[in-house]
């Protein structure tokens, strides 16, 4: 984590998972940057995480994210990830909740909630505030729109890594897809290029 420059504006996240389904499966990735009003990253939070024993591990996944049973043995338990988030959000979001960048935050955010669940800590769910900004529901609005209009859709995909999706539309290259760590630099690459702002 960076030392503070300033309270954030923006906090865009990601979560790689040992599947689809909150209630069965874990997380075992994390990436979380800090953003101020102009889009400049002003910290940075990557956890790799080892679920509980009773989340389930979909050997798909592993496939899918390139992890290994051995490597996740070794990562951070939830309570100490938990830890590690709440002194980061605490230190760039210290009176106001942040904006929440995310890209399909519909099956992230119970994630997320799973975790603080599962260590007793449901308030820190409620610290993030109600406030999103969602790269997957901009695609879907500029969709609508292009449907509406009889004209051709932007996007073949709105996920962030299939073919054509959010990625290959805006050229987006430079990152590896189904990392938490490389999903948020890609997130905000394409967040920026869709408000045509910045770099």
């Amino acid at each position: 984590m960076k030392n503070q420059v300033s309270s954030g504006i923006y906090l865009l996240m990601d979560l790689e998972m040992t599947w689809l389904n909150p209630f069965r499966h874990g997380v075992v990735e994390f990436g979380g940057i800090v953003m101020d009003e102009k889009f400049k990253i002003i910290a940075e939070l990557y956890r790799d995480i080892c679920p509980p024993e009773d989340a389930m591990i979909d050997p798909e996944a592993l496939e899918y994210n390139g992890f290994t049973l051995d490597r996740i043995a070794r990562w951070k338990s939830y309570d100490a990830f938990v830890n590690d988030f709440e002194i980061f959000f605490d230190a760039y979001f210290p009176t106001n909740p942040p904006i929440i960048v995310w890209q399909y935050v519909t099956a992230d955010i119970v994630f997320l909630e799973s975790i603080f669940s599962a260590v007793g800590r449901n308030d820190l769910i409620l610290k993030l505030g109600n406030d999103v900004i969602d790269t997957k529901s901009i695609a879907n609005y500029d969709n609508a729109i292009a449907r509406y209009n009889g004209k051709k859709l932007p996007y073949q995909s709105t996920s962030l890594s299939k073919p054509g999706g959010l990625a290959e539309v805006f050229g987006v290259k430079n990152y590896k897809a189904h990392s938490a760590q490389w999903d948020i630099y890609a997130t905000r690459e394409i967040l920026m290029r869709m408000l045509n702002i910045g770099e």
